[in-house]
């Protein structure tokens, strides 16, 4: 693994975090008698279309990197493609805990007229939210530069097995 390369594993405990303070804070607020939070299908579309932006801007790098294209994208442009697969990991991991706290309050309200169709949506949200961490892990892998001789030298150990370099 690379340094400073995200893994499902952070997106993970991000979502973790997020669900259990959600849902504290939701379940708190919904016991005092507030109205929950109001999910929209906009977000849906959004969040579809920052993961089909994310993937169409790293689709360039991978052509790039497989041969397939004799252009190179420059290095802004990939450095601005991988940081934005990154931030797409962090907040899809962010917003899926989010719309988990909230599905998790809602399937305790499903007895009232709104709760059904909160919790559909909120299951909703949290599946294109997961998708939306997929194509951040996809672009970063896509944006993965290939080991040259250089880095497998500075990896290689100069003394004889056992020695402390």
């Amino acid at each position: 693994m690379n340094a400073g390369q995200l893994t499902w594993k952070h997106a993970l405990g991000v979502a973790a975090v997020v669900f259990v303070v959600a849902y504290a804070a939701l379940a708190v607020w919904n016991a005092h008698g507030h109205a929950m939070p109001q999910n929209s299908w906009i977000a849906v579309g959004v969040v579809v279309v920052m993961a089909a932006m994310v993937l169409f801007a790293g689709n360039e790098i991978r052509i790039y990197l497989k041969g397939e294209s004799t252009r190179p994208p420059s290095p802004q442009r990939s450095r601005s493609t991988l940081v934005a697969a990154q931030a797409c990991i962090l907040a899809g991991a962010a917003f899926a805990g989010w719309y988990a706290g909230t599905a998790a309050v809602d399937a305790g309200r499903m007895q009232t007229t709104t709760g059904p169709s909160s919790f559909l949506l909120a299951v909703v949200l949290i599946v294109v939210c997961v998708a939306l961490v997929v194509s951040g892990l996809v672009v970063q892998w896509w944006c993965k530069l290939p080991e040259d001789d250089e880095d497998k030298k500075r990896r290689t150990p100069k003394g004889p097995p056992g020695e402390v370099v």
